[in-house]
């Protein structure tokens, strides 16, 4: 699940403060320094060597990290070649000329929301989190400076990453586990699912809007766009499917499968109200994938809302191996118009005039016409 990382850190703003972390004691040399300025920018090629043999990197968008060898330098090198909408957004920290963090980024589609992959520390043995903290920040700011609205972070429970994802006002509204299996055991039974279409989306979108929470909704803020497996192959690595389980014309789950190599990730939406639903997806899907591609390892993130499901993963040979939270950060604030205050015109009543033939009936003195 990615590199083991270790680092409890306090927070200084944007000037690092190097200071002994071990006991004081006179036999020890005195290793404390200045404070040195933190500058936080976007990487350029000359970034390049350092991102190469970066010592502690943490991948955050789990499960989806380990479908393929995660390399900063090559997502460093995209967004300065290349020019798309959806090219990696890599930020570093450079503190007395050495760069001691990253922050790498991914623009989803369909609205380009970005999405954070991994962060990295080359501060030694010293703390990570006051770096980490300006990389997020930085992000933010620059993310909305380019129009993009909202922020996505998938944060392991108790990772050191947590505080500086809080200080920077991310906002965590749901829960997920991963599961993983090594050695699937799918059902025997055939089980008909039909291969998603791409007329399909709207009626996933709407399984969608009746299997999750609202507050979940709200904060995700998906269209039907979302569920285009097209979509998805511009945005993750390896190769997208979907397959749908259907009564007559009603839609009842529907299970996404992103493969790379031997490694693949699922994800399940179902209606709560028919459990047995999910025993089909998992054996439809696991018995499409193994006649198309070879089954190392195989994931699921399931939500907190989900736990109907973690019997059918344990059946066949899932264990839970990770708790994380899903935060949002918006770049916008809700602008509040200030109320117009009514003020009363009182108008004055005046006294009404008699009733008289109009004017032009009315001749001048003198020339013979009406009076």
């Amino acid at each position: 699940m990615g590199r083991a990382l270790s680092a409890v850190a306090p927070r200084n703003g944007s000037d690092i403060t190097w200071s002994n972390n071990e006991s004081s004691d006179d036999s020890q040399p005195d290793r404390s320094f200045s404070p040195l300025p933190l500058t936080v920018r976007p990487a350029r090629l000359a970034d390049l060597p350092s991102l190469m043999r970066f010592p502690i990197v943490l991948g955050l968008n789990q499960p989806e990290f380990n479908l393929g060898p995660h390399r900063p330098m090559r997502a460093a090198l995209s967004q300065v070649v290349r020019w798309r909408e959806t090219r990696p957004r890599v930020f570093v920290a450079k503190a007395g000329g050495k760069t001691v963090g990253f922050a790498h980024w991914q623009p989803v589609l369909p609205d380009r929301r970005w999405q954070l992959i991994a962060l990295g520390s080359a501060t030694g043995v010293y703390d990570a989190e006051p770096v980490w903290e300006e990389l997020i920040r930085h992000s933010t700011t620059a993310a909305g400076l380019n129009g993009v609205k909202r922020l996505d972070a998938r944060i392991p429970i108790g990772s050191p990453v947590e505080d500086p994802m809080w200080a920077v006002g991310f906002t965590a509204y749901a829960s997920e586990t991963i599961f993983m299996a090594q050695q699937v055991v799918p059902g025997t039974e055939m089980v008909p699912l039909r291969v998603q279409e791409q007329t399909d989306t709207w009626a996933i979108h709407q399984l969608y809007n009746a299997s999750v929470p609202r507050k979940v909704q709200f904060a995700e803020a998906w269209t039907s766009h979302r569920w285009d497996v097209r979509v998805a192959r511009t945005s993750l690595n390896g190769v997208t499917r979907g397959w749908l389980a259907e009564d007559g014309h009603q839609l009842l789950g529907y299970v996404r499968a992103t493969s790379c190599g031997s490694t693949h990730v699922l994800e399940l939406i179902y209606t709560p109200d028919q459990p047995e639903i999910i025993s089909r997806l998992l054996d439809g899907a696991l018995t499409r994938l193994r006649r198309i591609s070879r089954i190392g390892t195989v994931y699921c993130a399931l939500r907190g809302y989900q736990a109907e499901a973690v019997s059918a993963l344990i059946e066949r040979g899932f264990d839970p191996v990770m708790e994380q939270d899903l935060h949002v950060k918006y770049t916008t604030a809700i602008a509040r118009l200030p109320q117009p205050e009514i003020v009363p015109f009182h108008a004055d009543v005046i006294e009404r005039l008699p009733k008289r033939v109009p004017s032009f009936l009315h001749g001048k003195p003198g020339d013979g016409t009406a009076s």
